[in-house]
């Protein structure tokens, strides 16, 4: 608990704020254009077509913001060179978990904010069907779970790497692939962790080449996609702090 107070402490003028209310601000003016041109009468399914580029927009924008506050939190130690000094007071390992759980706190309060966000934007565009709380609220919590799962990556290369600008250029490459990913079929994606945000979508759409009309419809996450999500982090969860530990200092 103490390291994760440090942790919090450390980055108390690092922007962190800022970095999360840009990737906020710019999810919600990539919706508000978007629904700025929609018909009133294609509003009946307005939590469905959310859900449905919410998905595409997370797999944009949250890598590279993933990849800044990572960036963001291990910077300090490279560029002060503490390494040696915080191995002193606690081990490599306690570190990197300290450092993980304060990625995960931070994601969480991003997404739990957006949840209100987009929730207060429903209603004020008036959505006609009721609140899918479920949907939202599991929406969110897979969220979290693939940017938990890139931050986990994203830390490692921070971690192991002195310049910044290697780490970085990963998150911009992974934003490019996971909107690239979403042209894949399903089978490749599981490949590609970036593209889980929209392997994860919880609505989906048919569209009628004769009647050029679209049908939305909610679905679930298969439960393979659900165990792969976990090995994934689990394997950069690993890997990263194996680096970590054995990184000369």
């Amino acid at each position: 608990m103490k390291l994760l107070k440090l942790e919090f402490y450390k980055c108390r003028r690092r922007k962190i704020l800022l970095i999360c209310a840009a990737v906020l601000g710019m999810e919600l003016l990539w919706m508000g254009v978007y629904f700025a041109r929609m018909e009133p009468e294609e509003m009946t399914e307005g939590w469905m077509l959310l859900l449905y580029n919410l998905s595409m927009v997370d797999s944009i924008i949250l890598p590279l913001g993933i990849a800044t506050l990572a960036s963001r939190n291990c910077e300090l130690e490279h560029k002060g060179n503490t390494w040696k000094l915080l191995e002193t007071m606690t081990s490599p390992g306690g570190l990197y978990a300290a450092k993980i759980c304060w990625g995960a706190l931070i994601l969480g309060g991003l997404l739990l904010i957006r949840l209100g966000l987009f929730l207060g934007v429903g209603i004020f565009l008036q959505f006609s069907r009721p609140i899918p709380w479920s949907q939202l609220g599991f929406f969110t919590l897979l969220s979290w779970g693939v940017s938990l799962m890139l931050y986990t990556l994203q830390q490692g290369l921070s971690l192991y790497f002195a310049n910044q600008a290697v780490p970085l250029i990963f998150g911009i490459s992974g934003s490019f692939l996971g909107l690239l990913s979403l042209l894949f079929p399903q089978a490749l994606i599981r490949c590609v962790p970036w593209g889980y945000y929209g392997l994860m979508s919880l609505s989906g759409m048919d569209w009628d080449p004769v009647t050029r009309v679209s049908t939305f419809y909610w679905i679930w996450p298969l439960p393979v996609d659900l165990a792969l999500l976990l090995v994934w982090t689990v394997a950069f969860l690993v890997l990263g702090r194996t680096l970590f530990v054995k990184k000369e200092v």
